[in-house]
């Protein structure tokens, strides 16, 4: 039986190595070319953040909700949101703006605009707009409650 040298070994594991590397590596630029949106995202009706004060002015009644769409952590949230919208028919009224549009400056003109302290942070939130004036603005945890959420004349 012929021995088998112990660099032959050495040269295995340093293919395995450097093949667990490689696959890490181009697992991680898949990844962050591939960002994977919320599936709340792509059911909802989407405005870009300039977009907002047109939108008020010819919905005066509506639900606009903004978040990072790359966001999943509030994708148990999101999921009973859709089934509400869904119930209570109200998918017309309610639009998304991807939290990543937002820049000091839009956020400076909401308060102006329409006298709301709106300070935004990582959560979600969520703007319910009556008689084209925001009239609430709620931040979303996790836990959030959406019948309590729901309890707005604008969801009627």
């Amino acid at each position: 039986m012929k021995k088998i040298p112990k660099r032959n070994y050495l040269y295995v594991v340093l293919i395995l190595i450097v093949t667990i590397i490689l696959t890490f590596i181009l697992s991680n630029i898949y990844i962050s070319k591939n960002k994977f949106v919320s599936d709340f995202y792509e059911y909802s009706n989407k405005i870009k953040s300039d977009e907002l004060f047109e939108f008020i002015l010819e919905n005066p009644e509506s639900i606009i909700y903004i978040s990072d769409k790359y966001d999943l952590s509030y994708s148990k949230f999101e999921k009973k949101l859709k089934n509400k919208i869904e119930t209570l028919n109200i998918k017309n009224k309610f639009v998304y703006i991807d939290k990543l549009e937002l820049n000091k400056s839009f956020i400076n003109q909401v308060k102006e605009n329409y006298n709301v302290k709106l300070n935004y942070k990582n959560n979600p939130i969520i703007l319910f707009v009556v008689d084209k004036n925001i009239i609430k603005i709620q931040e979303i945890k996790n836990d959030t409650d959406i019948d309590t959420l729901i309890n707005y004349e604008v969801f009627e």
